[in-house]
């Protein structure tokens, strides 16, 4: 009535069980490294998602910043591979609720914007249509770079 199967090949088993979890790994590993889609400012979720420059202005403007225009747009690649400076800023951005890790070696590009009320800069880093990085830096000598949402 009942009929078993028996398991002729015992390396057939392992190896279908290996690339089982090797796939649920690599499902796990790309659910977490997915980039976010919005950071909260002032207990409020503001999206990445942009447009156009103005929409880059209006992210500022929500972060408590008003910027007199863009003075620097170039293309950058973030790197592979971090060293210590590179690995702090990652931290400075996780901090703020971005991550750069899902776009190591991929290009972006590096906008910065004089500050209106100040002698600062705010640089923001743009890829696949969304905002990955921001920060604000006064122009002097030796500044580090700060989270430009507080």
């Amino acid at each position: 009535m009942f009929h078993s199967v028996r398991i002729k090949n015992a390396k057939l088993t392992l190896f279908s069980i290996a690339c089982f979890l090797i796939f649920l790994a690599v499902c796990i590993l790309m659910l977490r490294a997915a980039p976010p889609d919005s950071v909260e400012v002032d207990d409020e979720r503001v999206g990445l998602k942009i447009d156009s420059d103005e929409d880059i202005e209006a992210f500022i403007g929500k972060c408590g910043h008003s910027v007199e225009g863009c003075v620097s747009d170039e293309a950058v690649t973030v790197p592979k591979t971090w060293n210590s400076v590179y690995s702090d800023y990652n931290d400075l951005q996780r901090a703020q609720g971005f991550d750069l890790r899902p776009y190591k070696g991929k290009p972006a590009r590096r906008l910065v914007y004089a500050l209106s009320d100040s002698g600062g800069c705010v640089t923001v880093l743009v890829s696949d249509g969304r905002i990955i990085a921001a920060d604000i830096c006064e122009m002097t000598q030796g500044a580090e770079p700060q989270p430009l949402i507080q």
